[in-house]
């Protein structure tokens, strides 16, 4: 099977050539069908055995076909995205591991910048201006729900279903039947339609445990970080890995950013990215690590950083 496997995917190694990996990798999977057509034709004549050949070849056309709807769909994306020459790779099969002059160069002004927010911190690293009074431990856009803080259903579905009775669920009374389509509207997804977190925290972003980020910080699976437009000067301003910060948004991400690998990779990780808002600060209040969302930022039963608007 390593073999066989091996085979199939060798051609792919050829990043400009997925045609040939095509006509490659089907005809390994046709010498797989006769093999295992080969096989079925010896149990037939053993006692022992009661599997037809027919079964067995079956079986091989039906992984040969999953096997090429799967390359297939490969394929198509390589060519909805653009050739590989032209988008998303650069160098080949012969390029060589490494950064290039101007990966290496925009990786060292985003670091300085980094090392500078870190060591002499942050002036934004305050309390966003939250009504600390209202009994609500989520942000002001947010409702509490199953003990996590959803955009408000008033703002998702419209004032006149104020009521949120589940995480895609919202009614226009406080009880509703269960899935009515009379009293409730509906929105499913995962961090998407109606269960999403307000958009103080960004837009698509989960919902997350009640609290609140610092203003210079983005929330970024369940926790606050520095927001990475600060940390790398705008270079490089979006959140793609807790210790990463890429230039746009997507498959760019997937790889380092000027890294001499085949890919134009828009990613650049380091560990200075891996940081809370409060750095530098002298406040106890504002952590330097990241953090889950502070509930003394959206409510006055702890003491608060310092509010700004």
């Amino acid at each position: 099977l390593s073999v066989i496997v091996f085979t199939c995917f060798a051609p792919l190694i050829n990043q400009t050539a997925p045609l040939r990996a095509m006509a490659a990798f089907e005809h390994c999977l046709v010498k797989s069908e006769e093999e295992i057509g080969f096989r079925g034709e010896g149990l037939e004549s053993g006692e022992d055995f009661d599997v037809a050949p027919v079964s067995l070849r079956t079986n091989g056309r039906m992984i040969r076909v999953g096997v090429l709807s799967a390359l297939a769909a490969v394929v198509g994306t390589v060519c909805l995205v653009g050739t590989p020459s032209a988008v998303m790779f650069n160098g080949g099969a012969s390029a060589i591991t490494g950064l290039s002059t101007s990966g290496d160069t925009s990786r060292q002004q985003a670091l300085q910048y980094a090392a500078q927010e870190v060591t002499q911190g942050s002036n934004l690293a305050t309390a966003p201006k939250e009504n600390l009074n209202d009994g609500n431990l989520c942000n002001d856009d947010e409702e509490e729900h199953g003990a996590l803080c959803y955009a408000k259903c008033s703002e998702l579905a419209g004032p006149a279903y104020p009521h949120r009775q589940s995480a895609w669920t919202c009614c226009n009374a406080a009880q509703c039947p269960f899935m009515s389509l009379s009293c409730c509207k509906h929105d499913y997804g995962m961090c998407s339609g109606y269960s999403i977190a307000g958009m103080k925290e960004g837009s698509a972003i989960c919902p997350h445990a009640p609290g609140g980020c610092l203003n210079d910080e983005e929330l970024f699976l369940g926790l606050c970080y520095m927001k990475c437009s600060l940390l790398t000067g705008g270079l490089n301003p979006y959140r793609a890995e807790i210790d990463g910060c890429c230039k746009s948004t997507g498959a760019y991400c997937l790889a380092e950013e000027g890294v001499k690998d085949g890919f134009n990779g828009m990613l650049i990780t380091n560990s200075t990215f891996a940081v809370g808002g409060g750095c530098a600060d002298s406040n106890a209040g504002t952590p330097c690590q990241p953090h889950p969302p502070l509930t003394s930022v959206t409510e006055s039963h702890s003491p608060s950083p310092s509010t700004s608007s």
